[in-house]
């Protein structure tokens, strides 16, 4: 019988666990597959908790339903009947501004009226189908690349904040050739960010997808009546046992044709046929250190940010009129600390007590890493103070909870896709190792989940082949 190990127990893993048994099953071929998770828990970041009648997320706040790969496993898991759609409301984005919230423009009508934008930033930004197209291949920064084609306000203040908002990140150090791919493939193709989406909306009519716009990408944000841990608790019980917990990897070692050694702190080593890394970069960089060095070099260059979320509750009552929305971005110099905010209980139903409402906190990322570390008093301090000169909180709230990500999110800095060649390079000269997972090609859940049959389908052959 053929050995897999599949080393973490994220999203990644488990969905490649999933695929790899599935497809095992369909083929009747017999592999015995563990998954090795350091930890006393699986799912990674994606964590949902339940107290006092909140419910909070630790890590992601949903999925976008606008990725075939992700809707497909739901199904087949059986949690068709559990989706939950995002409501209305949270189609409504804000970015902070001058002083004040300002809504993010759905149409073109409203931006030229909306406050976002200096006049001459509008029509800085109005002027991008004029811009001339880059054509060589080289690297670029998403900051640049956004004050190329909409102009530096533009950048500063809408792009800076999105990034933040989805990465955590720094605009001006993240490589957009592996962070926003599309937005390359946009001006490649039609030498126009606006002209691709016009082309994209006439599309859509066509196809009846969502083409998305300046708020958000297409697609509608994707949960679960008990949050998003029910996919994790769905694909750990898919498992039937070939999950264990609590057993940390020291090392890998290549066997050759002899396949793989697998070295733990506890008990002797384990010789399998194939190992599927599907932990954060930097760890697998220890695991494959003593094998490969400059794979670990590779893997150790991928840099990620500290975040620290905030989940506080308030009486509605005791907060006044708030507006509706997914919730707000600060872009940097704007006064507030804080990256943003969520608004949870007018994302989903079901996240908040009758009578409140739940509000979510980022702080860190990038551009402030001191202050994902603060200690959890000021922490809060922080959240409340910026909440008060944003929206106008100064209520108490009766319930919070701080959760921290020390290694959150990782970063795609420029050199990235040199790294991705590195480390392709190198697996490939390990017959019989993969690696998956939020670190090398897209940090969503729709990122995993897409990739996962790639490197079970890699893995079966191999073992077939074996």
């Amino acid at each position: 019988m053929k050995t897999v190990v599949v080393v973490g127990s994220g999203i990644a893993g488990l969905t490649v666990c999933y695929e790899l048994m599935e497809r095992a099953a369909r083929l009747d071929e017999r592999i015995d597959l563990r998954c090795l998770e350091s930890g006393d828990r699986a799912g990674g970041n994606i964590r949902t908790d339940r107290e006092d009648g909140f419910l909070y997320e630790w890590g992601a706040t949903g999925f976008l339903d606008n990725a075939p790969a992700t809707v497909t496993l739901v199904r087949r898991l059986g949690l068709g009947e559990r989706v939950l759609k995002a409501r209305d409301a949270a189609a409504r984005r804000y970015i902070f501004r001058r002083g004040k919230l300002r809504e993010v423009p759905l149409s073109a009508g409203s931006f030229i009226t909306s406050g976002v934008l200096s006049p001459l930033g509008k029509l800085r930004l109005l002027l991008e189908p004029c811009m001339r197209a880059r054509r060589d291949e080289g690297t670029e920064t998403v900051f640049d690349f956004a004050s190329r084609r909409i102009g530096s306000q533009a950048a500063r203040v809408l792009v800076d904040a999105m990034v933040s908002g989805v990465f955590a990140g720094d605009a001006r150090r993240l490589e957009l050739e592996t962070t926003f791919p599309q937005m390359r493939r946009m001006e490649s193709e039609h030498g126009s960010l606006f002209r691709a989406m016009l082309a994209k909306r006439r599309e859509s009519k066509t196809s009846g997808a969502a083409a998305g716009g300046p708020a958000g990408p297409g697609g509608t944000l994707t949960s679960f009546r008990d949050g998003l841990q029910e996919l994790i608790d769905a694909l750990t019980r898919a498992l039937e046992g070939r999950l264990s917990l609590n057993r940390p990897v020291e090392r890998i070692s290549d066997l050759g044709q002899r396949g793989f050694r697998i070295h733990m702190p506890e008990g002797a080593p384990v010789d399998v046929d194939a190992v599927v890394l599907a932990c954060p970069a930097w760890q697998a960089a220890r695991l494959v250190e003593e094998m490969d060095g400059e794979l670990a070099g590779a893997l150790d260059g991928v840099p990620s940010a500290a975040v620290s979320v905030v989940h506080l509750g308030y009486r509605r009552d005791a907060i006044g009129n708030q507006p509706e929305g997914f919730g707000f971005l600060v872009p940097r110099a704007q006064g507030p600390r804080i990256l943003g905010a969520l608004w949870p209980s007018c994302i989903f139903d079901g996240r908040a007590p009758e009578g409140s409402v739940l509000m979510t906190v980022m702080i860190g990322g990038a551009h402030d890493p001191e202050g994902a570390s603060l200690d959890d008093r000021a922490l809060l301090g922080l959240a409340r103070e910026d909440l008060r000169s944003t929206i106008g909180i100064h209520a108490n709230p009766y319930f919070t909870r701080v959760v921290r990500h020390p290694r959150g999110i990782p970063q795609y800095t420029l050199g990235h896709r040199d790294r991705l060649e590195t480390v392709d390079r190198r697996l490939a000269d390990h017959d019989g190792l993969w690696m998956t997972g939020n670190s090398l090609r897209g940090i969503s859940i729709n990122d995993c989940v897409k990739d996962a049959p790639r490197v079970a389908e890699a893995a079966l052959s191999y073992l077939q082949a074996r």
